[in-house]
């Protein structure tokens, strides 16, 4: 028995010192127009937007850091107008990492806006980005991270280096143009059975399924390409990817 309290005890000294954090959650409310812009840009930490209802963005910001100092030292400024809203994240200079107290810390975000918003730029650097209800244009990007996009039905740009990219659409016709591209990562689009696109995917390292499409694959002296056309190819759909799968898959 005493054995097992050391044990507790020294358990909730790793728990309450070497791997202890301190958070902060801030809030915003802002009016924004209908087919308004919102950009985000963050360091450490993942991006949530959500369509909905109503003239306003909500944002909730959760902030983390290694210790109170440094967390009083993480910033996120607003400029906001009636047609447009951009946050951008401010982290303070880790310490020297000779120096033995490197710190870090990250803020996530969810946000909620009108359903017609234009995602300007939904960018982050470590963590992934997720998307969905938002019917106007969306441009999201990470570095170190997954993007999982849905509902769309306006053009879209979706980018990562080092993660997968899932996006479905409700709508894919007309003069919309849609690009998706990683390096490391799978790219899985799933596409309304009535899609009205031209599609050009390409992979160095990795297959390609277009099949619920009927869409062929070509393999070449490098890598694998598909390119073809949906319905009478009005959209425009562009895919690439260096390591890694494309399946272009029907709703």
């Amino acid at each position: 028995m005493k054995f097992k309290a050391i044990v507790f005890a020294v358990t909730l000294l790793m728990a309450g010192g070497l791997y202890a954090s301190v958070t902060e959650e801030e809030t915003f409310s802002f009016k924004l127009n209908d087919g308004g812009r919102l950009s985000v840009s963050n360091v450490n930490g993942s991006i949530t937007v959500t369509g909905g209802s109503g003239d306003r963005v909500e944002i909730i910001a959760y902030k983390k850091a290694d210790d109170q100092k440094y967390l009083d030292e993480i910033e996120i400024d607003i400029s906001h107008t009636d047609d447009s809203v951009v946050i951008e994240t401010d982290l303070p200079d880790s310490d020297s990492w000779f120096s033995g107290s490197n710190k870090n810390g990250e803020v996530r975000y969810e946000i909620l806006v009108p359903a017609n918003t234009n995602l300007d730029s939904i960018a982050t650097v470590n963590g992934g980005v997720e998307v969905s209800g938002v019917a106007g244009n969306v441009d999201a990007k990470t570095v170190n991270g997954s993007l999982n996009i849905s509902d769309l039905e306006a053009d879209a740009r979706c980018s990562t280096v080092n993660g997968s990219i899932d996006a479905s659409f409700t709508k894919l016709e007309g003069q919309q143009k849609v690009k998706a591209e990683t390096v490391n990562g799978r790219v899985t689009l799933r596409l309304p059975k009535d899609a009205d696109v031209q599609v050009d995917a390409d992979t160095l390292n990795g297959g390609i399924n277009g099949r619920d499409f009927d869409l062929e694959t070509d393999k070449g002296f490098v890598g694998k390409d598909m390119n073809g056309n949906i319905g009478n190819g009005s959209a425009r759909l562009s895919i690439d990817t260096v390591n890694g799968s494309i399946k272009v898959r029907s709703n």
